[in-house]
């Protein structure tokens, strides 16, 4: 992923997973709107991460020790704050799940259009 479609991507899941909070605020579920945060922002972090492990190991300037890097930032240091927020009650985990989700599917949407401009600069010579 460019680092152009990795921004949008976090622009554009930050903004979803803020409006989907937001809805859920107002809906009088703070537990679920601060689950959704919570996931969504989780999810965020974890797909930088995973971008960055996978630049520094297969990317053209590769770097084995910067790979291992990320590796050991996404894997024990998010999945151990991901048990950290679960073990309060405030965190919904269906909150988790939404933002999760929401950001997935704007993962997938950035990816989407990313992999379709590429395919139509290929077809036109660019």
């Amino acid at each position: 992923m460019s680092n152009r479609a990795l921004s949008r991507l976090c622009l554009l899941g930050a903004a979803a997973t803020t409006a989907a909070a937001a809805l859920a605020g107002l809906m009088g579920e703070c537990r679920i709107a601060l689950g959704i945060l919570v996931g969504g922002t989780w999810n965020l972090l974890s797909l930088w991460c995973l971008t960055r492990l996978l630049n520094a190991w297969l990317g053209p300037q590769h770097s084995s020790r910067r790979a291992l890097g990320w590796l050991l930032l996404k894997f024990p240091l998010l999945y151990a704050l991901i048990v950290v927020a679960f073990g309060h009650q405030a965190i919904s985990l269906l909150g988790f799940g939404i933002g999760f989700t929401v950001v997935l599917v704007v993962a997938l949407g950035v990816l989407g259009v990313s992999a379709r401009q590429a395919i139509g600069a290929r077809a036109h010579g660019r």
